[in-house]
């Protein structure tokens, strides 16, 4: 049993990362959400985290774009628990109230200088506040320790709650060698948190007779840090006024996690990794991404782009029990954007997003479903310097089904985002 219960619990706010990849959360400006197609971004500030290249080409002055995303979740996991003959269904509505981002520009000649901080990954909470499937499984592998193979553990009371927040600094500079081409490099210091937090009560059955023989409780409350450092190089072509391409190249960041245990916990025996002091890898992993902006028409802006995750050369550590079960991930996204006048625009956009995981990396603690997300938005020009942004968006999450342990388990996810952001330009 202790073999099989080796899982990954530090993947129980992966599955925040909706609009993006494992971990990473892909809205990281409300126009982002707004057009969903940023890669090849010129005219914005956001182009910091989207386009770093194409900053090369903004208008010259300074550039600021300033923002904050709300998140809606509804996660539900439909099992039967240990030593019960009925379905449950467990769910978290815990939504994230506000996740900023903020990007500066500074442009003159053929150089633009320029920096910034956002939420790379993470983004808040989750609480299932009357605990999940995998609890007693969990205490049932110690009580079989004491009382013998033929012992189970049955949940009469527990929650689970996780937490995560990733923080980056950014900071680049973008040249345009002549009026068509240009290129771009930054550093990006990255800040990881999480803590995980999970209490239950349990009553010791004797299978063999059916009958309680005791009542035993676990306890857990850890918090994990990590910081790293990574790279993004972008460049940007234009081969015709109408026509804009771009592509970058973001190197993965390594972060080796150490716990830090609030309380003693005995589920650290099964996940060594949380015990204190205890260090595990969860890189961020490197991204290769391209983009297409397309003036359709004086008015009509259409934009394409893609984002290629390099999960299976990330190092994810060696005794999370699913993370060699990923494939690397993928992206796709079109959008289009339409002047309404010289005040008005508004936009369109659509995204889909494989996760490169399956059956085998669904688990209570993190399952990444693959995942549809139609958003849109309004752009206000309030004046010469000024202008305001918002969006909102909803998903199209495919379900997911369990297999091993957690044969029987049903995995869903309904999450809606709404931003909204400004722009400042000087």
């Amino acid at each position: 049993m202790r073999g099989i219960l080796m899982i990954c619990l530090p993947g129980l706010i992966a599955g925040l990362a909706l609009a993006g990849n494992i971990d990473i959360l892909g809205i990281r400006s409300a126009e982002y959400l707004m057009e969903l197609s940023r890669n090849a971004v010129t005219d914005c500030a956001d182009g910091v985290t989207y386009n770093p290249a194409g900053l090369a080409f903004i208008d010259e002055g300074i550039h600021l774009n300033f923002g904050g995303q709300y998140i809606g979740k509804d996660y539900t996991i439909t099992g039967t628990f240990l030593g019960a003959s009925e379905e449950t269904e467990m769910s978290t509505t815990m939504a994230t109230p506000f996740i900023p981002n903020f990007y500066a520009v500074y442009k003159t000649g053929s150089i633009a200088a320029f920096g910034g901080f956002a939420v790379p990954a993470g983004g808040g909470s989750v609480d299932y506040a009357d605990g999940l499937f995998i609890m007693p499984l969990l205490q049932t592998a110690l009580v079989q320790a004491q009382y013998g193979p033929t012992h189970i553990a049955i949940l009469n009371e527990g929650s689970m709650e996780g937490t995560s927040f990733y923080m980056r600094g950014i900071a680049g500079i973008a040249y345009a060698f002549n009026q068509s081409f240009s290129a771009a490099v930054s550093g990006r210091y990255t800040s990881g948190h999480r803590n995980y937090k999970g209490q239950g009560t349990f009553t010791v059955v004797d299978m063999a007779t059916g009958l309680p023989v005791g009542t035993t409780s676990a306890e857990l409350d850890v918090d994990r840090d990590a910081a790293g450092m990574s790279a993004l190089i972008s460049i940007d072509y234009k081969p015709s006024s109408r026509i804009n391409l771009a592509a970058r190249y973001e190197t993965a960041t390594a972060l080796d996690f150490e716990a830090t245990a609030n309380v003693a916990s005995t589920w650290d025996v099964l996940m060594p990794y949380l015990a204190d002091g205890a260090k595990q890898r969860r890189d961020l992993p490197a991204v290769a991404a391209i983009g297409v902006e397309m003036m359709a028409t004086n008015k009509l802006r259409l934009g394409c782009s893609a984002n290629y995750y390099f999960l299976e050369a990330a190092d994810q550590g060696e005794d999370d029990g699913i993370a060699d079960a990923y494939e690397d991930g993928w992206e796709a996204n079109i959008s289009g954007r339409y002047q309404f006048n010289n005040a008005f625009s508004g936009a369109l956009g659509y995204s889909y997003s494989n996760y490169g995981g399956c059956d085998s990396t669904y688990t209570d603690l993190e399952y990444m479903l693959n995942t549809g997300l139609l958003s849109g938005g309004v752009n206000w020009q309030a004046n010469e310097i000024m202008d305001f942004t918002i969006a909102g968006g909803t998903t199209f999450i495919e379900k997911g089904e369990g297999v091993g342990i957690y044969t029987g388990e049903t995995f869903d996810k309904n999450v809606f985002f709404l931003a909204i952001g400004a722009n400042a330009s000087f």
